[in-house]
């Protein structure tokens, strides 16, 4: 009688176990079929992307705005002259990404000539 109740115990505990073991195999399979199919939508929409970038134009192709060199700076006793000339080096640089100050520098010290260029030769120099 013990032996009867004993293979009876274990055959109802592996029939339990066994069927949380195929809910759980179902669960994770179903599971793994929803990230399937997800996977398999994102690598659609993601060649549907790849194929929009690539019609798009290049970044240096986009249409800037077109600002024209400086003037060159010689001399002038007029600082609205200066002030005139030292914008148009300011919204040069912006429109050309000239961003550190560095650079500003060098872009406007292109634009002079003598005698601002020797007057200004000091100062570049301790700079």
């Amino acid at each position: 009688m013990m032996r009867n109740t004993y293979q009876a115990t274990t055959h109802m505990t592996k029939s339990y176990v066994d069927q949380i073991i195929n809910n759980m195999i179902n669960y994770y399979n179903s599971a793994l079929t929803i990230a399937y199919n997800k996977i398999a939508t994102l690598e659609v929409q993601n060649v549907e992307f790849q194929v929009k970038l690539t019609s798009l134009p290049e970044s240096g192709t986009v249409a800037k705005t077109k600002v024209p060199e400086p003037p060159t700076f010689t001399d002038s006793e007029n600082k609205m002259q200066l002030n005139d000339w030292l914008n148009q080096i300011a919204l040069y640089c912006s429109a050309s990404s000239i961003i550190h100050d560095d650079q500003k520098i060098v872009c406007a010290f292109t634009c002079l000539h003598a005698p601002a260029s020797i007057y200004m030769k000091a100062y570049f120099n301790k700079v």
